[in-house]
């Protein structure tokens, strides 16, 4: 499907991907053509598909598109998509301007690459099991480890771990930690998850843990509540 000044979007079966082209001084009113071409494109793939976006000719230039690219990303992650790979080119322009945008709201955190061939190594080597990040705004989160208690905020969470940035107490590597998590599973309802973790990796502020002994049903729990965190930021 190809809409106004060359923006495309595509669905590939074989390779169960979607790849979105936008094209240079994007508008609004191109925006939510891509929104409608996603939609479209996506009824045509299975949950797992890779996200490739080629942002190389493009600038945001207009805030007011910002919306239509928040419910565009809103969308995605409630089919379920595997690996996000976003194209910018060699410039950090598009780079800059996407970090300002997501980094003000709750969203997914998708792979940049320079190229096409880089984002095609990329795909090769994506981790499936790992599942899409998300970068949920400000989000809270408590936790122990050896019978001491800290808070922190995410900085980024999926079905496999998490980076809690500014802890209040940081644990040890390899440490074994519980987190508890609070997260709307519906606009009534807030389940609050209690995750058994280690730490992976621990910074001056911030550390990362992978989650212990979650079975699919948990996963999916989780992944859903993330999901929905993003449309309810939206409204």
């Amino acid at each position: 499907m190809a809409s106004k000044k060359g923006s495309t979007v595509t669905a590939d079966i074989k390779k169960n991907r979607l790849s979105i082209t936008i094209a240079c001084n994007i508008t609004k009113k191109e925006l939510e053509k891509i929104y409608t071409d996603v939609r479209f494109c996506v009824a045509d793939l299975k949950p797992g598909f890779d996200v490739v976006t080629d942002l190389s000719q493009c600038t945001f230039g207009h805030l007011n598109g910002v919306p239509t690219l928040r419910k565009i990303m809103a969308y995605l992650t409630t089919k379920e998509p595997g690996a996000v790979v976003r194209i910018i080119g060699e410039t950090s322009l598009v780079f800059k301007q996407l970090l300002g945008f997501t980094s003000r709201f709750h969203s997914y955190k998708p792979i940049y690459v320079a190229s096409l061939a880089e984002a095609e190594e990329k795909l090769d080597q994506a981790t499936r099991r790992q599942g899409l990040r998300f970068h949920l705004n400000r989000h809270e989160v408590e936790y122990t480890f050896a019978q001491e208690q800290g808070k922190g905020l995410l900085n980024d969470i999926s079905i496999s771990g998490c980076a809690i940035q500014e802890p209040t107490l940081s644990p040890p590597m390899d440490g074994e930690v519980t987190l508890t998590l609070p997260l709307h599973q519906n606009p009534e309802t807030i389940s609050s998850f209690t995750l058994t973790a280690q730490t992976v990796r621990v910074e001056d502020d911030l550390f990362a843990v992978r989650f212990l002994e979650l079975d699919d049903a948990q996963k999916a729990q989780l992944y859903q509540c993330l999901a929905f965190e993003m449309q309810r930021d939206l409204r």
